[in-house]
């Protein structure tokens, strides 16, 4: 990982499964491009993806160097750099990492990842509704748009208005980057939103 990345002049793309080996190799990484002042406007694009367990794991200067961003989907251990080479990992696979430099297998990995990647959300955006969905009320109305009941009986059952009740779900649906009741389902669904404490 370390070698892969020394030698990126473009992109470094890494998806995280969380795994804490995975986690530690990330971090030296990181340190690694944030020393050289490579990584950064003007310098290699790096994008890191991972569930938010995963990205509360790395150095609190990492969005300094990189774009990260949130799935709640489950990732397979990847490192991608410059299209041109890739370091993988399925998990439960016990023979080791597969470095893989196969044009095609390449860009194939390369499209799996951007496909996650404009499936995610923004890590200043996911801790802006991380924050929000800590309070009672923001889980009460998710969980109310989970289970498909009318505005005015899920206001009735939180004690709030009608129109306070709406500001909710418009609030959360604008954190979610979406435009509909059931695009906001669909994408808190896969961001393990309702799972959250």
């Amino acid at each position: 990982m370390t070698e892969l990345t020394a030698q990126a002049r473009r992109t470094v793309l890494i998806s995280l499964s969380g795994q804490s080996e995975q986690l530690a190799a990330v971090r030296s990484v990181l340190g690694d491009l944030r020393a050289r002042g490579t990584a950064g406007p003007g310098g290699v694009t790096v994008r890191v993806l991972g569930p938010a367990a995963a990205l509360r794991e790395l150095p609190a200067w990492a969005d300094d160097v990189t774009e990260l961003r949130v799935t709640g989907r489950p990732l397979a251990e990847s490192l991608v750099t410059d299209g041109t080479e890739a370091l993988t990992h399925a998990p439960g696979d016990a023979a080791g990492d597969l470095l893989v430099r196969d044009r095609a297998a390449v860009r194939v990995l390369t499209s799996l990842f951007m496909a996650a990647w404009e499936a995610s959300l923004p890590w200043s955006e996911w801790l802006r509704l991380d924050a929000y969905l800590t309070s009672d009320t923001a889980r009460g109305v998710l969980d109310r748009l989970r289970a498909g009941v009318t505005d005015a009986i899920a206001a009735h059952e939180l004690g709030l208005s009608l129109r306070t009740y709406r500001r909710h779900v418009a609030r959360i649906l604008e954190c979610l980057g979406v435009s509909s009741r059931f695009s906001g389902g669909t994408r808190a669904a896969e961001l393990k939103l309702f799972d959250m404490p």
